[in-house]
């Protein structure tokens, strides 16, 4: 019946949108730190300048490398719905699918290097790498959700920077927990605390979403 092939074709043109966000949202993290942010690093960690600069400001050159990775992630997420992602107003999962898979991509890319090492020596050793990523995952869900919500609120450029300052705030705590003493175990904490942050400030931001059916033709949030 008509209504029925409207309603499968509905459904099927839901999970293609589905797996072009989850797409988007590996390449984007390829783009913004595989082939950009970890090449130029590398290039500037061979330059004597910026070797003498690192090891004379070890804490600064930390949390500004930490602070680097923000402008170049969020800066995609931001240019990807700009450019990729139409209309601005988007339904809830846009950014919690885009989120995801950013983050896989990047838990694949971290953990397949070691992964075979680690198995070998002690399995055990796995388990925390692993916890790690899925926090990670969960932050990256909800850095795209800071971005995203700046369309939503046509708020755009002060949540961009919120999503930049955010990013490089938590992986500041690497540098600064080496600074201070910090194991692994206490870090690692301190990222669950602030992942938990993350999953309330996700679930609150429902409220700026509207329904699939009616978000392209609803006036905008103020």
């Amino acid at each position: 019946m008509p209504g029925e092939f409207s309603k499968d074709e509905s459904k099927t043109n839901q999970i293609w949108q589905v797996m072009i966000a989850f797409a988007l949202g590996a390449v984007c993290f390829l783009a913004t730190q595989v082939f950009t942010r970890v090449p130029l690093l590398g290039w500037l960690q061979k330059q004597p300048i910026f070797v003498t600069w690192t090891m004379s400001f070890p804490l600064l050159s930390g949390v500004m490398t930490a602070l680097s990775a923000g402008v170049f992630e969020e800066s995609g997420r931001f240019a990807f719905k700009s450019f990729l992602l139409k209309p601005e107003k988007s339904p809830f999962w846009e950014s919690v699918v885009f989120g995801l898979g950013h983050g896989l991509c990047e838990a694949v890319w971290v953990l397949i290097p070691v992964f075979g090492r680690l198995i070998l020596i002690s399995p055990g050793k796995f388990i925390l790498p692993i916890v790690e990523r899925l926090l990670a995952i969960i932050m990256h869900i909800g850095l795209s959700v800071i971005v995203w919500n700046g369309f939503q609120l046509n708020k755009r450029w002060q949540y961009l920077l919120a999503a930049i300052l955010t990013h490089g705030l938590v992986n500041a705590l690497i540098p600064l927990a080496g600074i201070l003493g910090w194991g692994i175990l206490q870090l690692e904490g301190l990222f669950a605390g602030i992942t938990g942050l993350f999953l309330i400030y996700v679930i609150y931001s429902r409220k700026y979403y509207i329904e699939k059916e009616s978000y392209e033709t609803s006036t905008p949030i103020d």
